[in-house]
């Protein structure tokens, strides 16, 4: 998926009177640790020096607009008076995170080095008197309150960047009767940002068959070479491999970013149902979700760009209240990445219908965070979900993980179906869990953790 680096300005600062030694300190400390921890993933733009006259503050921010930065970190090197952080907000208009660390260790006898909490306890509530929200966190690089936070907070700031101008390819409309596969396109601009338009099925069958035949054939020889087809139905195997390169060339040829597609009932009558297509593309990074469900495509995005791993849709189809499971599933749609080998993982028919072509597989052990965003009459929500992957066979047909909960499991599904929570949910093999509430937040959407 494509999307620009966030811009990250980094400033430290301390009113005239203050001693200069910590604030310098913290200056060449905090610079250092950022770049650590995001110098491959965002472009920072750091002064060489501490900011405490309103002309270094000026020139700093004039520095910032020309590189265009995206958010503002401003760590205290010691107490700040009021005018820094008013004069990022007017002058900028983007998000400020003010960090206070904590205070150095006291000695009776010598006074007040930083005073920082007091400065951003004042910072934060003049800035509310002007009418500015601001990101306040206190602590440590090292405490994950503070130091996790703020690393949270800026990939929450990237993925919303990122997210931002996308382009959503629609193929088809939604399957026959799923009303919950229906989507809110100005909800969707206003929230995320992101345009759609569609393409027909028709446009896949047309490429299909305009393929050259060297290229199937390779493909074809791929598939036979890391999966076992011993299954698979005759024909299927060339349907599968057409399929998969017609829809990955529709995607770049149109600039689509990602997809959602309506799989059935047409492409069933076509013999290419695409549940394991659906997870090659996935394991190439190009995401398009299944039964047109466009509100759990983007939320695999979302939880791509956090995590960068491969995310699962899937219907919650059994729970297990003795051992505090429940059952993920879905017809076969997995990127390979997922499947666990020691369980002989098979590319077949659909486990349902017979059609295309599907994964038949348990997923790998691990932890996971379960999410799906739902659009509750033009508002988004995120409901987000904890749990352990367990070790074992499928006991179906299909993809699968049983995840034990980290709340129980049918106080969850009661809640699900209480609140009208659609029947997809994406899972990836990460805990992005406060990420993701840091993401939602940052985008304006409330978030219900069950």
């Amino acid at each position: 998926m494509r999307g620009e680096k966030l811009n990250v300005g980094f400033l430290v600062t301390k009113s005239g009177r203050w001693p200069q030694e910590l604030p310098e300190k913290r200056l060449r400390l905090y610079a250092e640790w950022l770049r650590e921890q995001l110098g491959n993933e965002m472009n920072l733009v750091i002064p060489d020096h501490v900011m405490t006259t309103p002309q270094e503050t000026y020139e700093a921010i004039d520095g910032f607009r020309a590189a265009l930065v995206d958010v503002v970190v401003m760590v205290y090197g010691a107490f700040t008076a009021d005018d820094i952080a008013a004069a990022v907000k007017q002058r900028m208009g983007v998000p400020l995170i003010l960090w206070a660390p904590h205070e150095p260790p006291f000695d009776r006898e010598e006074r007040l080095w930083a005073n920082a909490l007091c400065a951003m306890t004042m910072n934060v509530s003049a800035l509310r008197r002007m009418g500015y929200d601001c990101h306040p966190i206190y602590g440590d690089p090292d405490d994950d309150r503070a130091g996790g936070k703020v690393i949270r907070l800026l990939r929450a700031y990237a993925a919303r960047k990122a997210m931002n101008g996308m382009s959503i390819g629609l193929f088809g409309y939604r399957p026959t009767n799923y009303y919950v596969s229906t989507f809110d396109e100005a909800a969707i601009r206003r929230t995320f940002g992101m345009t759609m338009n569609s393409t027909d099925l028709c446009a896949v069958d047309a490429e299909m068959k305009r393929l050259p035949e060297d290229e199937v054939s390779a493909d074809m020889a791929y598939v036979k070479e890391h999966f076992d087809i011993s299954r698979l139905p005759e024909g299927h195997l060339e349907l599968h491999s057409r399929s998969f390169l017609a829809i990955k060339r529709v995607m770049r040829e149109q600039g689509y970013d990602f997809g959602a597609i309506k799989c059935w009932p047409e492409m069933t009558t076509m013999h290419i149902q695409p549940c394991a297509v659906l997870g090659r593309l996935l394991e190439e990074g190009i995401t398009v979700g299944c039964e047109s469900d466009v509100d759990a495509a983007i939320t695999q995005v979302m939880e791509q760009l956090l995590t960068g791993k491969k995310p699962f849709i899937a219907d919650m189809i059994d729970l297990n209240e003795a051992d505090n499971t429940m059952t993920f599933w879905h017809c076969g749609n997995a990127a390979p990445a997922l499947h666990e080998p020691k369980y002989h993982p098979e590319l077949c028919n659909h486990p349902l219908i017979g059609q295309g072509s599907a994964f038949w597989t348990p997923l790998r052990a691990g932890q996971v965070t379960i999410a799906r965003l739902h659009n509750d009459g033009g508002q988004y929500q995120l409901v987000l979900m904890r749990g352990e992957a367990l070790d074992r066979d499928r006991n179906t047909r299909g993809c699968m993980a049983f995840v034990r909960m980290e709340h129980p499991a049918r106080e969850v599904a009661e809640a699900l179906l209480k609140m009208g929570i659609p029947h997809h949910y994406v899972l990836v093999w990460d805990d992005c869990y406060e990420a993701l509430k840091e993401t939602a937040g940052v985008l304006g959407i409330p978030t219900v953790e069950l």
